[in-house]
């Protein structure tokens, strides 16, 4: 059951890598990540301008934990403690055994795999510990970067979906890829 997800401890680590809740006291670096125009090129929020801003960004994915509707990940690097990215899942249905996946990456600490071995952690946590049975991220087309990562995780791209959201103040189209549980088990 997804409500399983909520009632367990949130914490997970790698060697490198420590994912914990968002707090208020990660809104620095969350301001540091949100307001580069680079990282929300392909994000539904335009770059904040204030650290209000990233205060009521470190309070929505609190409150969206609260309220279990979402669990959002503080990805930060145990070397530093610096809160670098986050990632995590929303959108759940109960019925349907799904969930959409998020994610963003400070831009100073892309390309050296933080990010994959970040979303590695959650899937399993999150086939581990509900029924879940499908992650679903919806990606812009032209968003390579994002779409290479999901691929090499195993998802899979299921269709382009046309003018399919509002973002940024136009009608975009979206890119829909998924993945499986039986998927994921296959990599074992």
């Amino acid at each position: 059951m997804i409500k399983e997800l909520f009632g367990k401890k949130l914490s997970i680590e790698s060697e490198r890598l420590y994912l914990r809740p968002i707090k208020k006291s990660d809104a620095e670096d969350l301001y540091e990540i949100f307001s580069d125009s680079d990282v929300m090129r392909y994000y539904d929020l335009l770059p904040f301008k204030s650290m209000d801003e990233a205060k009521r960004q470190a309070d929505f994915f609190m409150q969206g934990l609260k309220n279990k509707t979402m669990v959002r990940w503080g990805i930060e690097l145990k070397e530093t403690k610096k809160l670098v990215g986050t990632c995590g899942f929303f959108s759940f249905s109960k019925d349907d055994k799904k969930a959409e996946m998020g994610y963003e990456l400070n831009k100073n600490f892309q390309g050296q795999g933080i990010m994959s071995e970040a979303i590695r952690l959650i899937l399993d946590f999150i086939f581990s510990t509900t029924d879940i049975n499908r992650i679903e991220a919806f990606i812009e087309p032209p968003n390579l970067a994002s779409q290479n990562l999901v691929k090499k995780i195993g998802f899979v791209k299921e269709a382009d979906l046309r003018e399919y959201e509002l973002c940024r103040g136009s009608l975009i189209d979206i890119s829909l890829w998924a993945l499986l549980r039986a998927d994921w088990n296959k990599r074992l």
